[in-house]
């Protein structure tokens, strides 16, 4: 009997969109593992084929169409499932459009793969498992370190998702639709699991949420997560993302200031700059508080980055609204941007609200002028660096020369500098800390030489 033949299947993974989406992959990976399939990266060697999707990003969207268009010819044996946002979304409108797809799982489902693997094989049915529940945190489901460094051998930064779901229902975001109601995991769990992660190796991780500084366990807020990481883990770097700009503790800023472990970087979303536009899109604060925010952090925070999501061309917006915008984003004076024109999503309140009246060729114009006023703010920001001798994580050979390490600084800074003449192979320092002084630098990265590595 063929491996396709028999009970356990093998299970290839592909992942699409955010940081909790891998985080998720990471989840199933481990859930069928435990059911007894295997995990496989080879594509054409799998049985199961399962794409795990975003519901955010145009782009996504459509690589996973044209993946599914792709299959439809070639499926063979295999069975194909959708995953995540995407299916939650468009739920029997995709399994329409995309006749290759055997089952949808959303991601409050994926205790239930097992079974709607077993499902389609047997029966040869279509499974729909979409049901969303305040009550489902995957509790004792977190992926162990070994997943983990099955997809990042290094061993350098694990992520954690630390809260499901969100209630900010942003007009433009679909995320409370297809991740359902905010709910937390308790800390004790999540301490276990950064725990583990660095008796496995890790050096840093990464807390994630759709909204972590509403993260709230009982009466345990994020600050007291935070504090009991730093107090009962000793990971040298702690990092999270994404908090929302209208609620941000003081404690949360008083932390960050004092705890070097908790790594001096900020990725707070703006989206707009203008107040209307902003009330439109229910973000529940104005430019003047969200710059107010800022500028306190930094007041307060030696070193700090920050980061932001910027949408352009949201519907109804000016001109005037866009130059509000870019306003906000001259005296932000952020480190880097994600920045991206609107798209409507099915689902949303904008959508059932809004007519998308900004033309595309508007929107165009306008991202591009935000991101080359970004581009070169990012420049001169990371110019400002040269001559500094900085702390560096290292985590991987530089992918253009392999004679050079890359790495980050402790506010999220990328950092490329030539191996010097350490013992070994330049692979073998991947995790480990070495200083080294910054020369140059591009808009995206710093460029580090005469390096030195710490015995930490």
């Amino acid at each position: 009997m063929s491996h396709s033949e028999g009970k356990f299947k093998r299970v290839y993974i592909e992942t699409y969109g955010c940081q909790m989406n891998e985080y998720d992959s990471l989840m199933a990976e481990s859930i069928l593992e435990k059911a007894g399939h295997s995990i496989t990266r080879s594509e054409s060697q799998a049985d199961v084929i399962l794409l795990n999707t975003c519901a955010v990003r145009e782009n996504a969207h459509q690589k996973v169409f044209n993946k599914l268009e792709q299959y439809g010819y070639h499926k063979g044996h295999r069975r194909i499932g959708v995953l995540g946002c995407m299916a939650q979304n468009l739920g029997e409108e995709l399994l329409q459009s995309a006749p290759s797809v055997d089952f949808l799982s959303g991601p409050d489902s994926y205790l239930q793969l097992p079974e709607a693997i077993q499902h389609v094989f047997e029966k040869e049915e279509k499974v729909l498992h979409l049901s969303l529940s305040p009550l489902v945190n995957y509790s004792g489901a977190e992926p162990p370190p070994s997943v983990h460094l099955r997809s990042s051998p290094s061993r350098v930064t694990g992520f954690v998702t630390i809260q499901r779901g969100c209630d900010n229902f942003c007009t433009f975001c679909v995320v409370p639709y297809t991740r359902g109601r905010e709910r937390s995991r308790p800390i004790s769990e999540i301490t276990a699991e950064v725990r583990a992660l660095e008796q496995a190796g890790y050096k840093a991780v990464v807390l994630l949420g759709q909204n972590v500084n509403s993260y709230i366990a009982g009466s345990d807020t994020f600050a007291d997560l935070i504090k009991t990481l730093l107090r009962e883990s000793s990971i040298p770097r702690i990092h999270f993302t994404s908090p929302h700009p209208k609620d941000y503790p003081e404690e949360l800023i008083d932390l960050m200031a004092a705890e070097p472990r908790f790594a001096p970087q900020a990725h707070i979303p703006l989206q707009a700059g203008n107040d209307e536009v902003l009330r439109r899109m229910k973000r529940n604060y104005t430019a003047e508080s969200f710059l107010s925010l800022i500028q306190k952090m930094r007041d307060r925070i030696p070193g700090i980055a920050f980061s932001t999501d910027v949408i352009v061309g949201f519907p109804g917006e000016t001109q005037e609204q866009f130059q509000d915008t870019l306003k906000v984003m001259r005296e932000a004076d952020f480190d880097s941007a994600f920045m991206f024109a609107y798209s409507q999503r099915k689902g949303t309140i904008a959508a059932r609200r809004y007519p998308d009246d900004v033309p595309a060729e508007e929107k165009q114009q306008r991202l591009e002028q935000l991101i080359a006023e970004q581009n070169e703010r990012s420049l001169r920001k990371n110019t400002k660096w040269i001559g500094r001798r900085v702390e560096i994580l290292i985590e991987n050979i530089s992918r253009r020369n392999d004679r050079e390490l890359s790495g980050r600084l402790s506010n999220g800074k990328q950092i490329v500098f030539p191996f010097p003449d350490w013992q070994g192979n330049p692979s073998d320092y991947i995790g480990r800390f070495a200083l080294a002084t910054i020369v140059s630098a591009s808009s995206a990265t710093l460029r580090g030489d005469n390096a030195e590595l710490l015995s930490k």
